[in-house]
């Protein structure tokens, strides 16, 4: 069943995201590696005598074509085996091992990399929730709600309700300064957007109206205030890196957090918190799932999708397509309780995204090819 708050897509996008920023520090490793085995080969004119100036050139060649070769198997350091020159040998199981122990480091942070993408989200989601009980306090303070018109945007969030449960349930608030959540550093900053973008404002009619006018009011002040492009916007921007692609899930969560505090039972307000950490969960473990079986598989995948694309310049394939072909045939191939048809549209759609104009018929023939194969 599809997480409506965390949707299954925005996790391919983070195992794509990711394992292209895994892949080029693997190409960066590899590059080192290779330069450092040159290194161990350069003629030295000093010490060295000229005849062997040629010598170490076809020394520093033969090493480098031995690493690259042991690095396309899954076992680099375990199969690398060479006897013939034990100068090569030494420099090149060296090397092996730089690169394989990089490789570890690299996929821990690979798998990590989803969970701090939760962490973001997390950050911004209790920022706009504190920033929205700010605003409250100053409502109340600041402006009676009997001197102000009942269509002021200030008078709407002195009086509504929802945050005044928030503002009130002390536990809530003590938890999120625990967690270095705060708008103390930044209170001039709070009071002049509240001057700017509050103060001043009327509340739209057809929000007031509503029967939910408490939740559609934080929806409004969320939606075109805060998340709007502007000085507010700017300024999560610089506490999460990839504000412009969780933006959508904070708004979804904040307003499902309306929703229930609409209910005024805290109880469950607390207990979703918990219910969402399940959902990061589940959603983590299918995020590690699908990058273990492409890392575990590359080189399969590699073969396959390079068995496929016979006819194309293989330095004119994107990256970024490669790296959707392996995700999309490692939940074709591995996954099989996610439907089939879901998991290639999935893919098509990420590719259309993050690649060129002509990434989504690509991905989709290649796939289609390379099924038809395995099928038959």
């Amino acid at each position: 069943m599809e997480n409506f708050l965390i949707p299954r897509r925005f996790v391919r996008i983070k195992a794509l995201q990711n394992l292209y920023a895994y892949t080029i520090a693997k190409q960066v490793h590899e590059k080192d590696a290779i330069e450092q085995i040159k290194k161990d080969f350069v003629w030295d004119c000093f010490l060295d005598e000229p005849s062997r100036k040629e010598q170490l050139t076809k020394a520093a060649t033969r090493a480098v074509g031995l690493f690259q070769a042991a690095i396309a198997t899954a076992l680099p350091t375990h199969t690398f085996v060479y006897k013939e020159n034990k100068e090569i040998a030494e420099s090149v199981y060296k090397q092996l091992s730089y690169y394989v122990e990089a490789l570890k480091k690299d996929q821990t942070f690979l798998q990590h990399g989803f969970n701090q993408s939760k962490e973001y989200i997390y950050l911004i989601l209790l920022y706009t929730l504190l920033l929205l009980v700010e605003w409250y306090k100053l409502a109340k303070v600041v402006h009676p709600s009997s001197e102000e018109a009942d269509h002021s945007l200030k008078k709407q969030l002195a009086q509504n309700s929802l945050l005044e449960e928030l503002y009130h349930n002390s536990k809530w608030i003590k938890i999120i300064y625990k967690n270095g959540i705060s708008w103390a550093q930044d209170q001039d900053q709070v009071q002049n957007w509240y001057r700017q973008f509050i103060q001043s404002e009327e509340a739209p009619k057809t929000y007031l109206l509503h029967p939910n006018n408490s939740i559609k009011i934080l929806e409004y002040v969320v939606q075109h205030i805060i998340f709007r492009e502007g000085p507010i916007n700017d300024f999560l921007a610089m506490k999460d890196l990839y504000w412009d692609e969780h933006k959508g899930i904070v708004k979804k969560i904040l307003i499902h957090i309306f929703k229930m505090l609409s209910t005024k039972d805290f109880a469950a307000f607390t207990l979703f918190w918990d219910n969402l950490e399940e959902k990061w969960a589940t959603e983590s473990e299918f995020y590690s799932r699908i990058l273990t079986i492409v890392i575990e598989n590359h080189i399969r995948y590699e073969e396959m999708i390079g068995a496929q694309t016979q006819k194309w310049d293989k330095d004119r394939i994107l990256l970024t397509d490669k790296l959707i072909l392996k995700l999309a045939l490692a939940e074709l191939i591995e996954c099989k309780e996610i439907p089939f048809k879901v998991s290639i549209n999935e893919y098509i759609e990420i590719a259309k995204w993050y690649g060129s104009a002509k990434s989504g018929a690509f991905i989709n023939g290649v796939l289609e090819g390379i099924l038809k194969k395995n099928h038959n």
